[in-house]
């Protein structure tokens, strides 16, 4: 058993005599917020900061919070306000990218795709890419096959004179060459490390951005 994965603090208990951890009364609240008919953004980004800083506290507090429903829950409203809960979903995927699946990796591109212009969502949107590919073969596969190199190469031209955008889109590069998955005797590192430099073009850009051709 992984103690660090173990929520070991003391909470007092609330009136009925239940101990109930922050972790899950953040995601309670969530699921309350969510569920509000009409749909209260206020509402939404106040119970997301709740969860962010629950999940920042450490790897037990997220993986509570994941174990209380907090992934689907953020998923379910991610389409109505990706800039509101991508901070909370980076938090929650950090050292469990397990809980991604074929979905929600789908539903992150295609938030990229889309917010192109916005580079706050861009920078948010492939941080969670990066960090959900880290000790992850399987999410670095899922992810090129659903397009991010090209697209990730395209947001290099688009946004080469942001730093930030361009720093996380290498780190979103670095990621998909890794071979750090210990379940996974053969990964395909080489075979992404090709596409990045054939499919997406990308050497020329990084090159050209090194010699100072574009500021950065």
């Amino acid at each position: 058993m992984n103690l660090n994965t173990v929520v070991k603090a003391y909470r007092t208990p609330n009136d009925e005599g239940m101990m109930q951890h922050d972790a899950r009364v953040a995601v309670d609240k969530l699921k309350a917020a969510v569920a509000e008919d009409p749909v209260n953004i206020s509402h939404i980004a106040a119970a997301c900061n709740e969860l962010c800083s629950v999940c920042n506290s450490g790897l037990a507090d997220r993986c509570l919070a994941a174990k209380c429903g907090a992934y689907d829950v953020l998923m379910s409203v991610l389409h109505v306000a990706n800039a509101v809960v991508l901070p909370s979903l980076l938090s929650l995927v950090d050292g469990q990218p397990d809980i991604l699946e074929v979905q929600g990796a789908t539903a992150i591109v295609n938030i990229l795709r889309g917010s192109l212009n916005s580079t706050g969502v861009v920078v948010l949107a492939l941080s969670v890419i990066h960090r959900c590919c880290i000790l992850h073969e399987a999410n670095r596969q899922q992810f090129v096959a659903l397009d991010v190199i090209p697209l990730t190469a395209n947001i290099f031209s688009t946004h080469r004179g942001h730093r930030e955008v361009v720093q996380v889109a290498c780190a979103v590069f670095t990621a998909l060459t890794l071979d750090d998955d210990v379940r996974v005797p053969f990964g395909k590192s080489h075979e992404h490390a090709k596409a990045i430099v054939i499919e997406g073009n990308a050497l020329d850009t990084l090159l050209q951005l090194t010699s100072g051709i574009y500021s950065v």
